[in-house]
């Protein structure tokens, strides 16, 4: 998997640069698909099937999707999560490979290849940046925090209204050291595991953009929940924080 994510890392970061309208196919309303897009999957699908013979493929773009065969892993793939930064030309985009065992989560990967950084995790074994283990136990500080959220385009917001998540974000404005958004959702939750953002919210995510980050955080420690603290859907909403920091957050949707 970390081969996988590093050769389709690569072909991302040789590619980036700023593409106009004209480049671009417009999946559905600020929802774009570039050529990136494209090749980085056919790299790391073709990567995945040397590697697991009979593995199934669920990838973004559906590059050589295929059922798995019997006994065998599926692995889920989002070739660019952060697309409109990608094709933009900022350097801030994320690789997610996430590994699926009878329909569980059992591993992922999600890799910064502007940063040279993956973050990685097993169920049961912890999560790792680099080689070093992550602790997103965190405290409950909230004035001496920072966190990480989604600025919505018209719509998106459907778990809760946009009343209710127009609120949480103000009260986060208003009570922390400020709020971050960097545009890649599955990078976003794997700093909350490093410890660079204390908090991330966002809407409408589906388990291709957050499978392998979230593994990754609540192997560090972390917890996410929906807005509502109850389970994950996908697509659906995702609340994750530190340990010390995620009922706070909760606290605010549930003001709502």
């Amino acid at each position: 998997m970390a081969r996988a994510a590093l050769a389709g890392g690569e072909v991302a970061r040789l590619t980036l640069r700023r593409r106009d309208a004209g480049e671009m196919v417009f999946k559905g309303r600020h929802d774009y698909q570039t050529q990136g897009d494209l090749q980085t999957e056919a790299t790391i699908v073709a990567a995945l099937k040397a590697s697991f013979p009979g593995c199934g493929i669920m990838g973004e773009e559906q590059v050589g999707d295929r059922a798995a065969e019997e006994d065998r892993p599926t692995f889920v793939i989002d070739p660019i999560d952060g697309t409109t930064n990608y094709a933009w030309g900022i350097p801030h985009f994320g690789v997610v490979i996430t590994r699926l065992e009878r329909g569980e989560v059992v591993a992922g990967i999600t890799y910064d290849p502007m940063m040279g950084e993956m973050f990685c995790a097993e169920i049961g074994q912890g999560a790792w940046l680099n080689g070093v283990r992550l602790d997103a136990t965190g405290t409950a500080d909230v004035e001496n925090s920072v966190i990480g959220a989604g600025l919505p385009i018209r719509g998106q917001v459907r778990s809760v209204s946009e009343d209710s998540y127009h609120a949480a974000l103000r009260r986060a404005m208003d009570s922390t050291s400020g709020v971050r958004r960097l545009g890649s959702s599955a990078l976003s939750i794997a700093y909350v595991a490093a410890g660079r953002l204390d908090g991330f919210f966002e809407d409408m995510l589906s388990l291709v953009d957050y499978g392998a980050s979230v593994l990754i955080l609540r192997e560090a420690g972390g917890v996410v929940t929906g807005f509502d603290g109850g389970d994950i859907r996908s697509p659906g909403a995702i609340l994750a924080g530190s340990a010390g920091m995620h009922p706070w957050l909760l606290e605010g949707f549930a003001a709502g």
